[in-house]
C-alpha cells in the first residue's frame, strides 16, 4: 500500500511542474503577439510617419491635386501616380531599414507575464525573443470615397504597408503580419444642397 502512495506522490511532484510549464507555454504565443503588436508596430510606425512627414511636409499637392471650376467648386481630383509611387518606394526602404534594426534588437518577455497572475506581470527572468522578417514589405495605394452628409463626399488617399515577421523564442515561434496605414491626402467634396419649395 505504501508503494502505491509513493507512486502517487511521485506523479504529483512531476505532474504539477509539467502542467505549469505547459500552461506557461500556451500563454507564450499570446504574449509574443501582444509584444509584437505593441513594440514592433510602435517602432516601425514611428519610423514610417517621421519619414513620410519629412517628405510630404508643405508639398501635399505633389501627390494629389484638386481641380476647381470658375465658381470654386471641385470638378476633379487628380492623383499623381509617379510621385506617389516614388514616395511609396522611399517609405518601403525606410521600413526595411527599420526592420533590420528591429530584427537585431529583438525583445524579451518576463516570465511572470506567462503566469496570467497580475502581480507577477513584468517580473522574473526574461525569455529572449528574436525577430526575423519573412519576405519583403508589401505596399498598396488605396483611394476611398465615403458619403459624409447631404451631397458631401470624403475622398481619401492612403498607403497600406504589410510586413510579415516571425518571432522566435527558445520555446516557441509566432508568425504575424503587421499592417500600417498612412494617410496621404483627404479632400471633402461639397456639392449643392437641394432646396425644396412648396
Amino acid at each position: 500500500m505504501k508503494r502505491w502512495k509513493l507512486w502517487i506522490l511521485i506523479f504529483l511532484i512531476t505532474a504539477m511542474p509539467m502542467a505549469s510549464i505547459c500552461y506557461m507555454l500556451s500563454n507564450l504565443d499570446g504574449e509574443m503577439k501582444i509584444f509584437a503588436e505593441t513594440k514592433g508596430k510602435a517602432s516601425l510606425s514611428l519610423a514610417l510617419r517621421n519619414a513620410m512627414y519629412a517628405d510630404v511636409a508643405g508639398d501635399e499637392g505633389r501627390y494629389v491635386e484638386v481641380a476647381k471650376d470658375s465658381t470654386n467648386r471641385i470638378t476633379a481630383i487628380h492623383i499623381h501616380s509617379i510621385p506617389l509611387s516614388l514616395l511609396t518606394s522611399r517609405l518601403t526602404m525606410v521600413l526595411l531599414e527599420e526592420l533590420e534594426q528591429y530584427e537585431s534588437d529583438g525583445f524579451g518577455i518576463p516570465l511572470g507575464n506567462l503566469t496570467s497572475v497580475a502581480f507577477l506581470s513584468g517580473r522574473g527572468p526574461v525569455i529572449p525573443v528574436k525577430v526575423v522578417t519573412m519576405g519583403t514589405v508589401a505596399s498598396e495605394v488605396n483611394t476611398e470615397l465615403t458619403s459624409t452628409g447631404v451631397n458631401q463626399t470624403l475622398h481619401r488617399v492612403t498607403i497600406r504597408f504589410a510586413v510579415t515577421v516571425r518571432y522566435l523564442s527558445p520555446l516557441q515561434e509566432h508568425v504575424d503580419t503587421l499592417y500600417f496605414d498612412l494617410l496621404i491626402a483627404e479632400t471633402l467634396v461639397v456639392g449643392e444642397v437641394p432646396i425644396y419649395k412648396d
